[in-house]
Order: structure tokens, then sequence, then C-alpha cells
């Protein structure tokens, strides 16, 4: 079976970019909304404690793990 190339029809691709478009367009609002979000959260110190394990440690010195 052999495989006929035609050229691609520039409305369907113009078609296509525009929902690529708008898809990379929502995945970036809701990524901004989620990095503010949890920029929102990090002000609780519960949510804090609970969300980063280096606010535990914080003060406590780093033996390296050899003790």
């Amino acid at each position: 079976m052999k495989f006929k190339w035609k050229a691609p029809d520039p409305a369907s691709f113009s078609a296509w970019s525009d929902r690529v478009e708008k898809r990379l367009r929502r995945c970036i609002l809701i990524l901004v909304i989620l990095l503010v979000a949890a920029q929102a959260a990090m002000q609780s110190p519960i949510v804090r404690s609970w969300l980063s394990p280096t606010e535990r440690a914080e003060g406590n010195l780093y033996d390296g793990g050899h003790g």
C-alpha cells in the first residue's frame, strides 16, 4: 500500500493550531491559579508545616547523616 502525499490544508492547520493554543492558554491559566493558591496557602503556619518539611527542620544542625 502506497501513501500518496498531499499538501496540508492551511484552513485545517489554522483550526488545529487554534485548538492547541486554547488548550495551552487554559493550562497556563490553571497553573497560575494553582501557583497563587499554593503561595497563599504557605502564608498559614499550619499549612506551611504540612507542605514544607524543611520548615520543621529550621534551626536544626545538619549532621550529614553520620550519626
